[in-house]
């Protein structure tokens, strides 16, 4: 039995799987057309997705390692160790930032349009500007770390390289020429532009460089494009094989025709 299994009665089950087949039949309905009815199954998913992510927030993040040690010794911010515990920065400091933030929100839901902000907003710029950063900073490190630098040093091992079998040797190659086209189509792309500083000589080569890199983007884009459509698809048949073809559905059609005939 896994997490997801429910022991509820088979009337509730039976429910439950309506209530579910409903709802895809009004997601689905967007596919013709845009209607209150799939807007209404959207906004109810949505909800019901927030309201399980914030109990989960709650349940294991909030709760156990923020509230219940301040609950448990509520001044900890000093002690034989220092001036300052980590207990201070761990708990107290998190929760000014986070109750900041969400005065701020409120205050902007609340304010009107064209009104000045007010102080709330302020210092609500820093904690979120720190939360941006340390998000960006920990994504740029990772890709650098775990993608960049990796294919780069593989791609550089001439050494070796020279010994390894053609396919190896060719898939370095092509590692090295467009992840170097890509780059450069980054740096003087239409955005930039500017190719001056480079010696004239240069400049077709680099272009041409670029261009391949620009390329291989796109093909890039386009195949994450048809792997997320991949998957997609491949949830939709699941969900219809779970709609029309599972021991589920057929129990619920019985039972549905039971209870229609007054049985």
């Amino acid at each position: 039995m896994t997490p997801l299994d429910s022991p509820l009665p088979p009337a509730w089950e039976n429910a439950g799987f309506l209530i579910g087949f409903v709802l895809s039949l009004l997601i689905l309905s967007f596919v013709i057309r845009d209607s209150w009815l799939a807007r209404a199954g959207q906004y109810l998913l949505v909800g019901v997705t927030l309201a399980y992510t914030v109990v989960l927030v709650w349940s294991n993040v909030l709760w156990p390692r923020l509230l219940s040690p301040l609950l448990a010794n509520p001044l900890p911010i000093t002690d034989n160790r220092g001036p300052l515990t980590p207990a201070l920065w761990n708990g107290w400091l998190p929760l000014v930032v986070g109750l900041l933030l969400w005065a701020a929100g409120i205050d902007y839901l609340r304010g009107r349009r064209g009104q000045q902000q007010s102080w709330l907003r302020h210092l609500a710029a820093f904690p979120l500007a720190l939360l941006v950063g340390v998000g960006l900073g920990a994504g740029i490190a990772g890709a650098l770390q775990g993608t960049f630098l990796p294919q780069f040093r593989r791609a550089t091992e001439v050494g070796q390289l020279l010994d390894a079998p053609p396919p190896l040797l060719l898939a370095a190659l092509l590692t090295l020429v467009i992840t170097g086209g890509a780059l450069l189509h980054l740096q003087l792309g239409a955005a930039s532009g500017d190719d001056s500083r480079f010696p004239a000589a240069l400049r077709p080569f680099l272009a041409g460089w670029a261009w391949l890199g620009e390329r291989a983007l796109w093909l890039t884009a386009g195949v994450i494009f048809a792997r997320l459509f991949a998957a997609r698809s491949t949830l939709l048949i699941a969900r219809l094989d779970a709609l029309f073809f599972s021991q589920q559905i057929n129990d619920f059609w019985r039972w549905l025709m039971t209870f229609w005939q007054g049985g």
